[in-house]
């Protein structure tokens, strides 16, 4: 009995703790209208009318994320469905950025943001962030972190209905 008490309370603990802390790195980042991204994506399309009608993600990475690395299967397989413009946060020049999505075999809408300008607009303070767009291309839902391609679909699914 005291091994099952000992239990719950260990696991109700870190719960909390992985909650805060999810709480904490999502608090404070944009909601409602995006700000304007000025630049056109590396194929040369106009990032903002990308995603001006939802459901649509605008993701924040950086080549040297290892959580980003974990997300790219999962970002590849949503793109093949929804919008999605992607922001290389402090990755290098536009070439850096192209060679590694070469190297990857990346497939994304690209907007190169070399010294965090963008990011900062946004207030993501971390990578990666995700803001997840409605129907009328206002951030309604956010995250930062890991995300499954499970949570993602869930999340635009749910973007759709606000």
């Amino acid at each position: 009995m005291k091994s099952n008490i000992k239990k719950i309370a260990f696991y109700s603990v870190v719960f909390i703790i992985i909650f805060s802390g999810q709480f904490l790195m999502n608090h404070g980042l944009k909601m409602g209208k995006p700000p304007i991204i000025n630049q056109q994506t590396f194929s040369q399309q106009d990032a903002m009318q990308m995603i001006s009608q939802g459901p649509a993600i605008i993701y924040f990475w950086a080549e040297w994320c290892g959580v980003c690395k974990m997300m790219q299967q999962p970002l590849s397989q949503i793109t093949e469905d929804y919008p999605v413009l992607t922001v290389a946060v402090k990755s290098g020049d536009k070439n850096a950025v192209q060679n590694y999505l070469n190297e990857k075999s990346l497939i994304w809408e690209v907007v190169n943001d070399p010294a965090g300008n963008i990011a900062n607009q946004y207030q993501a303070r971390g990578v990666p962030s995700i803001f997840f767009l409605n129907k009328t291309g206002e951030i309604v839902l956010t995250t930062t972190g890991y995300t499954s391609e499970i949570g993602l679909r869930l999340r635009l699914w749910l973007a759709s209905k606000m």
